[in-house]
């Protein structure tokens, strides 16, 4: 179940990430899925939370919040500004996530 898990969150941050090549749509669609994923991922590793998952998730959903209100107030650019900036970020701390997961498990 959490390897399932596991998969199809790198699946669809995979897809989020494609925007140029996949489009605004498929982005949206798959950036809705990894954030309902990445909080049914948090549910299931709760008992493992410290300071760093919660900026993860945190940032995932403001990251999204953000990537709404560029769609909704078109006139403000800062919006999307502050949405990639944060993805940016997001987009680091999830590789050194991952990273820091593989490793746990070569080592166990």
């Amino acid at each position: 179940m959490k390897r399932i898990l596991n998969y199809l969150l790198a699946i669809s941050f995979i897809l989020t990430i494609m925007v140029p090549i996949a489009g605004i749509i498929v982005h949206k669609l798959a950036s809705t899925l990894f954030l309902v994923l990445a909080l049914i991922h948090v549910f299931l590793y709760r008992k493992r939370l410290d300071l760093k998952y919660i900026l993860i998730i945190v940032l995932t959903i403001v990251s999204f919040v953000l990537g709404i209100l560029g769609l909704v107030l078109v006139e403000y650019p800062i919006m999307l500004t502050l949405h990639r900036t944060v993805s940016i970020v997001l987009i680091f701390l999830l590789a050194i996530h991952i990273y820091k997961f593989h490793r746990r498990l070569a080592v166990a």
